[in-house]
């Protein structure tokens, strides 16, 4: 019986030796790639390719991206001097908002401010005390400051009744005033200012520590300025981009070129209504895959960042693993239709590695360092180690049971 338990035993360990050495040859024989993440392969179609875009009837759907059901041709484009040279040449040629909106200029005065609904107006006739608001008034909406002006504009004086003060500047309110008294008072002298402005605001939200609405006064401001009465950026803000939202249309505001100084970009002067978002820096990640240290997104700053940067942000090139010559960067066109592409840089010649130091990325591309052929054997040894494992253990139980 004995005898036979072991021999049984034996008949058994090969079966599952014959059966997971099957097991193995099938899974390997089936992948197109052993190589765990992000796979490229060179020679492969995309039979079913969809995009997501907005409708004319605002509902979001998907469709083919290009009408035959194919991914749209892209480009190979190997990084060399000249395109790192078209590449900044192209910075200082983009058109941003900043440049079409009229903007903040320190060294001209200000517009004369125009009195709206909801500001406070202090109204002083000297050497007349009983008309000075709000010393001498009692009448409605009269604040401790001064007179509140009506939400539908208006404003009451004694002597010059109710009359629309909203759209008036301070020196034409005060011309009115004046021409309703004089028939009173023999050269009135009169003082009007503002005490506080109420009727022009503007919306700040998003990455900002106090969103909410600030009011506009009688000096020049302009989206920095929104920005700081706001409280500040937080900490995860981006800093390269703003939105203003102006009579139904968005603008996309050069952020970084206000912050970092190191391009002339004006800062839009700000109008009542306006709207300011602040987004994230998620939209300003560049994703780094592959055989590097650490794949992983990182965001570019509010200056810029290259390709080298990026590499040495994500740990730099896995030792064992990375292929040098094969350093990708994948860009999408922001144009509908127009074919991606994909900048090619061989980091394994040492005069590309100043290449890689002047090559800025945009947000959103994918960086791709390929894997090196051994590499790739070491995946396969990787895979087959748990069968060889199992075979040892199983091979050890039978000589123990023998």
């Amino acid at each position: 019986m004995c005898v036979a338990d072991g021999e049984r035993r034996v008949v058994v360990s090969r079966v599952l030796l014959r059966v997971i050495i099957a097991i193995c040859i099938a899974n390997l024989a089936g992948c197109s790639t052993l190589v765990p993440g992000l796979n490229i392969h060179v020679d492969h179609s995309v039979d079913d390719a969809y995009r997501v875009v907005k409708g004319p009837d605002g509902q979001y759907r998907a469709e083919p991206v290009h009408p035959n059901g194919k991914l749209p041709a892209y480009r190979i484009v190997p990084v060399t001097a000249d395109v790192v040279v078209a590449q900044a040449e192209q910075r200082e040629h983009v058109q941003h908002a900043n440049d079409l909106l009229p903007a903040v200029l320190p060294g001209q005065p200000p517009a004369e401010y125009r009195i709206g609904p909801g500001d406070i107006v202090n109204i002083t006739v000297w050497n007349h005390p009983e008309l000075t608001i709000p010393a001498g008034t009692q009448a409605q909406n009269t604040t401790f400051d001064g007179q509140l002006v009506a939400s539908n504009g208006d404003l009451y004086y004694p002597f010059a009744g109710t009359f629309h003060v909203a759209g008036m500047t301070t020196a034409e309110l005060r011309a009115y005033l004046v021409q309703h008294l004089k028939v009173y008072i023999e050269d009135p002298q009169i003082g009007v200012r503002v005490v506080s402005y109420q009727a022009d605001r503007v919306e700040v939200t998003g990455a900002v520590n106090k969103p909410g609405t600030i009011t506009l006064n009688n000096t020049t401001q302009g989206v920095l300025q929104a920005i700081d009465l706001a409280g500040g950026l937080v900490a995860d803000a981006s800093r390269r981009r703003a939105i203003l939202i102006r009579h139904g249309k968005r603008y996309t505001i050069d952020l970084a070129g206000l912050l970092s100084g190191d391009r002339v970009v004006q800062n839009p002067l700000l109008e009542a209504g306006d709207s300011i978002h602040i987004p994230d820096n998620t939209g300003d990640e560049v994703f780094m895959l592959g055989s590097v240290a650490k794949p992983e997104p990182i965001v570019i700053p509010q200056q810029s960042l290259t390709l080298l940067k990026a590499i040495a942000q994500a740990g730099g090139l896995n030792p064992t693993t990375a292929d040098g010559s094969g350093v990708l960067v994948f860009r999408l066109s922001d144009q509908p239709g127009q074919p991606a592409t994909i900048f090619t840089l061989d980091l394994s010649q040492a005069t590309n590695v100043f290449l890689a130091s002047q090559f800025d990325l945009e947000p959103r591309d994918v960086v791709y360092v390929a894997t090196t052929g051994f590499a790739k054997y070491n995946a396969v040894i990787s895979q087959i180690l748990p069968t060889v494992t199992t075979v040892f253990q199983l091979s050890e139980l039978h000589n123990l049971n023998k």
